[in-house]
């Protein structure tokens, strides 16, 4: 009789197979759910360091940007018609071209370069890509071609952006007392330089736009 009870103790003392693998499903069950808030936690601090990132980058960029424009040079029409290329700033809504003494090319440590900013489509998408073109015309040998540039010639700045734009402050006049944004600058047409550049950025179309204006001195040459 003694013996009957110890084994039937030991029955209901231990799991049964069916008990086992309940609690094994129960255990998975909670690593899917554990391991897949975690993974969804990971990808969502991957993505706002990335996101950290990108707007760093935008305003280093902008900075840049506008560090080299208030450095244009401006270069009174002398009739030197040896001169490989122009002082006069230009620009449209896509492009802006001019001379700045402050490069972004690290081997353009020195002298005056010539700078061009262009909207090019984004390779990796349907959007669009800010891009430069830099030459050294101190150093440069040869004449320089300016209009012949191709997309393999620019440096990629920025990326996915669905617009870039870029605006032109006409100076005030007797006619009018403030400035006025336009979208084109020809120095043919324009006189002078205008008061200030915007460059605008859209991530999207709806999305708030990160905005750089920059207020145009340039030294005169």
């Amino acid at each position: 009789m003694g013996d009957t009870g110890v084994l039937k103790h030991a029955r209901t003392g231990g799991f049964t197979l069916l008990e086992l693998m309940i609690s094994l499903s129960i255990t998975a069950l909670i690593l899917v759910v554990v391991f897949g808030s975690f993974r969804v936690g990971v990808r969502a601090w991957e993505k706002g360091e990335a996101e950290v990132e990108a707007r760093q980058r935008e305003r280093i960029v902008m900075e840049l940007i506008k560090r080299q424009l208030s450095s244009a040079v401006l270069r009174e029409d002398t009739g030197n018609e040896e001169l490989p290329y122009t002082f006069a700033m230009a620009g449209d809504d896509a492009s802006l071209s001019f001379i700045s003494h402050v490069p972004l090319v690290a081997f353009h440590g020195y002298g005056m370069v010539f700078v061009r900013y262009a909207a090019l489509p984004d390779d990796r998408g349907s959007g669009e890509r800010l891009s430069f073109f830099e030459e050294n015309i101190v150093l440069l040998e040869g004449d320089f071609d300016s209009e012949g540039l191709s997309g393999d010639d620019y440096f990629e700045l920025l990326s996915g952006f669905y617009s870039i734009r870029f605006e032109y402050m006409k100076r005030p006049d007797e006619e009018t007392v403030e400035g006025q944004w336009q979208d084109m600058w020809d120095p043919e047409d324009d006189e002078g330089y205008p008061q200030a550049v915007k460059l605008t950025l859209k991530r999207e179309e709806a999305s708030l736009p990160l905005t750089m204006i920059a207020r145009l001195e340039p030294e005169l040459n």
